[in-house]
């Protein structure tokens, strides 16, 4: 996908502050029909109690309860505290089963997803809909680098997130 594809994309995801994006109904009706056809949707998004973002879904806990509906919610902090303990760390290569991560020219960490066997990316949009995706056909607010990881099992990812949690830190509410 190129660059203004990638930036019409942005455009469709949030409109009106993202609302048509993640209700289920609004997604049906008015987004659905607008996504380019090389985009594979996996599954509308939830209902917002049993929504999560991308890296709920990358680090497996999309099935938790804790972790659905905005509670604990995990945030681009949290995958850059897994990275300086060393429980995430940096591949040059991709194989099936790794992480991916998206980062926008400020450093931010703005979108994560599961390497496919076929290289592609399965990956959830913000509080979207699910899809498998080639690495650039997504949107251009993820930003421009790429970078992949090692994979974390859910339970290890939970325990880690509960010790992040409980040190203390800010955790911002997913708005």
């Amino acid at each position: 996908m190129d660059r203004k594809s990638r930036e019409e994309l942005t455009a469709i995801i949030e409109a009106e502050n993202g609302k048509k994006w993640w209700v289920p109904k609004e997604f049906e009706e008015h987004i659905r029909s607008k996504l380019p056809t090389s985009l594979e949707i996996i599954s509308a998004p939830p209902s917002g109690a049993g929504n999560f973002n991308c890296f709920v879904y990358a680090l497996g806990l999309e099935n938790d309860h804790e972790f659905l509906g905005g509670k604990n919610p995990i945030q681009q902090e949290f995958i850059k505290y897994l990275f300086n303990k060393g429980i995430l760390n940096r591949k040059e290569e991709a194989s099936a089963g790794d992480l991916v991560f998206y980062q926008n020219e400020t450093g931010e960490i703005t979108h994560g997803g599961i390497v496919q066997t076929d290289k592609s990316i399965l990956s959830k949009w913000m509080w979207g809909a699910l899809f498998a995706h080639a690495l650039w056909d997504v949107p251009s607010s993820f930003g421009d680098i790429v970078f992949y990881s090692n994979p974390l099992a859910p339970d290890e990812a939970k325990k880690e997130y509960i010790e992040y949690r409980d040190s203390g830190v800010e955790i911002k509410p997913i708005s």
